[in-house]
């Protein structure tokens, strides 16, 4: 469930800002000097192996969201036992069931029955991807996720995959390269 102080940002045109890759906390914290405007941002900390300073990652994702009065949703291995704003799980974790009120719940999809999933779940949004193709991984293209989100207007589906600022055919949207690499996501 989105927590009131942070309705407004779902409620508006906003960006999940997703963390690349690392392996130590103080690269994440250089790596976030790269977000220059905050409004309407959602931090996704994404680490998909585990990393010897995952506890100091994520106190340094919660101290950068906390300043800015962003949401912090996890995506780590172990996620639930860290306190976040919320958590992201990937698309073998639809069917989970380790939930607290008060925490925002997303989930990536890559297929409408992935969505179909999620849907039923009432998650608070869902990743959609990827996109556009990228680094040799075809999307599925503007059409079909448009499709697949006009099935469902009343939930937040979020289009991921080699999306950025100049391709997007929506303002709200999710992504790694077009703020962790800037250079690299042209």
């Amino acid at each position: 469930m989105i927590p009131k102080k942070f309705k407004r940002i779902f409620s508006s045109e906003f960006q999940f800002l997703i963390t690349g890759e690392f392996k130590k906390a103080s690269t994440l914290k250089k790596k976030l000097q790269n977000i220059t405007n905050c409004e309407n941002k959602i931090l996704v900390l994404r680490v998909k192996k585990l990393i010897n300073e995952l506890s100091e990652a994520v106190e340094v994702a919660k101290k950068f969201c906390k300043k800015r009065n962003i949401p912090l949703m996890l995506n780590i291995p172990d996620k639930f036992s860290f306190n976040a704003d919320g958590y992201h799980l990937s698309s073998n974790e639809i069917e989970c069931d380790h939930f607290t009120p008060e925490k925002i719940i997303g989930v990536s999809c890559h297929t409408e029955d992935e969505v179909k999933k999620a849907v039923l779940r009432n998650y608070d949004y869902i990743f959609l991807s990827p996109v556009v193709r990228k680094n040799g991984v075809s999307g599925m293209g503007w059409q079909a996720f448009l499709s697949i989100k006009d099935k469902y207007p009343d939930k937040i589906i979020v289009p991921l995959g080699g999306i950025n600022e100049s391709n997007t055919m929506q303002n709200s949207f999710a992504g790694i390269s077009h703020w962790w690499d800037p250079q690299k996501s042209q």
